[in-house]
């Protein structure tokens, strides 16, 4: 029998799980900007694992809250799909430290800079350095501050 997340007394542990199930979507949101429905993320769950794991309306009812007592196995194929560790649904103190990091991840895959990284990768220093040139010089004709500035809404790792 599959083992079920054991509620924390005090906590509304299904509304924490419904965001961080919702954090997870939002991450895995291709950069078009086009939610997955949630059948859409059962198929690939289900497809990847060669098996029906979970289906659209149990992980809709995951989003929404709905479901109390999630089994541990439907939460592991979904912290699978969004790159992450199961943890990240019922441990706070896992949840607190990876965050920033999701955080960061999120507004570089929402801006493509995630994309422009991945892309850059495996290139010469002096590549990734007339790159880097390029980059600053679209900035300054495009008005914007020096990139070097920490950005105050992107968090510190």
């Amino acid at each position: 029998m599959a083992s079920a997340i054991r509620p924390v007394p005090g906590h509304d542990s299904s509304s924490e799980l419904a965001d961080r199930v919702n954090r997870l979507i939002e991450l895995r949101t291709p950069e078009t900007g086009k939610r997955p429905s949630y059948e859409q993320i059962a198929r690939t769950i289900n497809d990847s694992a060669g098996k029906n794991v979970i289906s659209g309306a149990y992980i809709w009812e995951l989003a929404t809250g709905k479901t109390t007592n999630p089994r541990i196995h439907h939460l592991e194929a979904l912290a699978s799909w969004g790159g992450t560790d199961v943890r990240y649904f019922f441990d706070a103190a896992y949840a607190s430290r990876v965050e920033p990091q999701l955080q960061l991840l999120w507004r570089l895959k929402a801006t493509g800079v995630l994309n422009v990284a991945l892309r850059a990768q495996g290139l010469s220093d002096s590549s990734r350095e007339q790159v880097s040139t390029m980059v600053d010089h679209l900035r300054s004709l495009e008005g914007l501050e020096d990139a070097d500035t920490p950005d105050p809404g992107l968090p510190s790792l």
